[in-house]
């Protein structure tokens, strides 16, 4: 019935900042000075990291991708109050922000992650962390801006400590309920200065679940001839649907619809790689706007995938040069010391399983910096082949997750 087609799996996931969803917790401080709808100033550059993601980063021809762009945009956000110069300008192109005084990025990441920790239907829990090498201080400014801003808390650390790995990794694994671990090697860098980490735990509901007694065996094609039998699950309903000449897509609202997946499946004559390199922040938005109410049949199949990946060599690609280079990166609002700073590795790690309930998903990104002297009518949708898909945040539009399937994914 369809066409095969090569390609790996891309899912971008988000990773945000600040805490969880308790109502009974201050996600950002009283005293911070924002406005509610601050927010829309970063969802446009947000959302055009996520599809400058999608080109840039190239998993193994075998390997299946999820990260998260929100997750970078925050992290860097955070290392942003620190950069000047040249690299502060590098840093603010690459995140698509620039004309965005810090002072305003700042009050746009804390009323975006105020936003989002009042989900009252779905499990969101946000994180935020600076760990600091006890050799150095942190600039007065970028502390308190991180901290009011970010949520973020610092811990300070001694390198040569076998114990301070351990503490870093537990931290994570505690923020994403144990879904990710070993965000950081041991032992730690002698030339570490300070660690950034963004941490998320996503856990909803669909609004519709997919019967279990519907789910069954089915062949998901890959590559030019492959094919594997997985479980397919199965949804008759009236859902938001759209289709064109490339693609049909469907949204899968999470309980109250206060969060959303868009799947996008290519059609026989359009590859996943194709969808991958015409997928604009454009497009994105006239696809959101053809959706309807449409009676139909979802057959989809259940997931799960871990993923790393070194994010360096992408944001440079993005434009961030100097940032990593340790003669001519300017991170002088950082740290107190006049020691060159520079960032060695941006990591990312995260995780998703999609089943009959719902989806559960986590990420954390951390950013290493270090210097030399530190100590319409009714469809009929089959997913069998490789496909595109999103959870995007329906009140404020952001993209939390986006990507595209074309391996067979791993069964639980």
């Amino acid at each position: 019935m369809f066409k095969n087609m090569g390609g790996g799996l891309i899912i971008m996931a988000l990773i945000l900042t600040g805490c969880g969803s308790d109502d009974s917790d201050e996600v950002i401080p009283s005293h911070v000075d924002y406005n509610e709808d601050d927010f829309n100033q970063i969802v446009e550059p947000n959302n055009k990291l996520a599809f400058n993601l999608l080109t840039q980063v190239e998993p193994d021809d075998k390997q299946n991708l999820f990260i998260s762009p929100t997750s970078l945009f925050m992290a860097l956000s955070m290392v942003y109050n620190g950069a000047d110069g040249e690299t502060k300008a590098e840093i603010a192109e690459a995140l698509k922000a620039t004309g965005i005084e810090v002072e305003n990025l700042n009050k746009a990441n804390a009323s975006l992650i105020s936003k989002l920790h009042n989900h009252s239907a779905i499990d969101l829990d946000i994180a935020n962390s600076i760990w600091v090498n006890d050799e150095f201080s942190l600039n007065k400014d970028f502390q308190q801006n991180t901290q009011d801003h970010f949520n973020a808390e610092v811990e300070e650390i001694n390198i040569t400590d076998s114990d301070s790995p351990k503490r870093i990794n537990q931290w994570v694994e505690e923020a994403t309920n144990n879904k990710i671990t070993d965000i950081v090697d041991s032992p730690l860098d002698e030339n570490l200065v300070a660690v950034l980490i963004n941490a998320i735990y996503f856990n909803g509901d669909w609004k519709y679940e997919f019967d279990r007694a519907l789910t069954e065996t089915r062949p998901f094609h890959f590559n030019q001839d492959g094919r594997k039998n997985i479980p397919f699950m199965t949804l008759e309903k009236e859902l938001k649907f759209m289709q064109n000449e490339q693609v049909q897509a469907i949204e899968l609202p999470y309980n109250d619809e206060e969060m959303s997946m868009h799947i996008f499946l290519p059609k026989e004559n359009y590859s996943l790689e194709e969808l991958k390199e015409d997928l604009t922040y454009d497009k994105w938005e006239e696809w959101q706007s053809e959706f309807d109410e449409t009676e139909g049949v979802l057959r989809l199949p259940k997931f799960k995938l871990d993923y790393e990946v070194i994010l360096n060599k992408v944001l440079v690609d993005l434009g961030m040069n100097t940032a990593f280079d340790e003669e001519h990166a300017n991170f002088s609002k950082m740290v107190q010391d006049e020691d060159l700073l520079w960032i060695d590795k941006v990591k990312q790690k995260s995780y998703i399983k999609v089943n009959e309930e719902g989806t559960e998903a986590a990420a954390a990104t951390s950013v290493e910096m270090k210097t030399v002297s530190a100590n319409l009518d009714a469809f009929q949708m089959v997913v069998d082949r490789p496909f595109f898909l999103t959870i995007t945040d329906n009140e404020t539009g952001v993209i939390l997750f986006i990507g595209a399937i074309s391996n067979p994914p791993e069964i639980e």
